[in-house]
């Protein structure tokens, strides 16, 4: 090879090939996913007579929800209890609640995960997280919690524990 020309024609060929595979895969899976929406939770002053029934809507706790976490499914004390971390925290980015069994074994969630039964969340908040998780071990509604390295913070409605 000359000075000029760092890569062989056939490692230049192959190196397109595998820039051109990325790029189709990447927009294969745009379109596969629509963009995240924002939502609102009820929250226990929404609800003082019926803290664990999710009801009203409450338009100032705003939420980031993925198209593949529903926060619907969620069990009315959890829902309540993102709900009052929003309003004391800011906003919530919810990352993961159902999970296919598939999809679960990917993430390296346990094989009986609460994800399975969308009785588990795992969230974001821009806040800090000393605050939030002090917060989060005072709800007798949170049972697993748990905050990973990344930032992400789990909680679901089992039993009371930490790992």
């Amino acid at each position: 090879m000359s000075a000029n020309r760092p890569f062989s024609a056939a490692t230049f060929l192959f190196l397109t090939s595998v820039l051109t595979l990325i790029s189709t895969i990447a927009s294969a899976e745009s379109e596969h996913q629509p963009p995240a929406q924002y939502a609102s939770l009820p929250g226990s002053k929404a609800l003082p007579d019926e803290p664990r029934r999710a009801g009203a809507l409450d338009t100032h706790r705003t939420f980031v929800v993925r198209p593949y976490a529903p926060v619907s499914c969620l069990p009315g004390d959890l829902r309540i209890v993102m709900a009052d971390i929003a309003a004391r925290f800011g906003a919530v980015s919810v990352e993961s609640t159902r999970r296919s069994r598939g999809h679960n074994g990917q993430a390296g969630g346990a094989r009986h995960s609460l994800h399975l039964s969308c009785r588990a969340v795992d969230f974001r908040v821009r806040a800090r997280h000393g605050g939030i998780m002090a917060y989060l071990r005072s709800r007798p509604e949170v049972g697993g919690l748990k905050m990973y390295r990344t930032g992400i913070i789990h909680i679901d409605n089992g039993e009371r524990r930490t790992w």
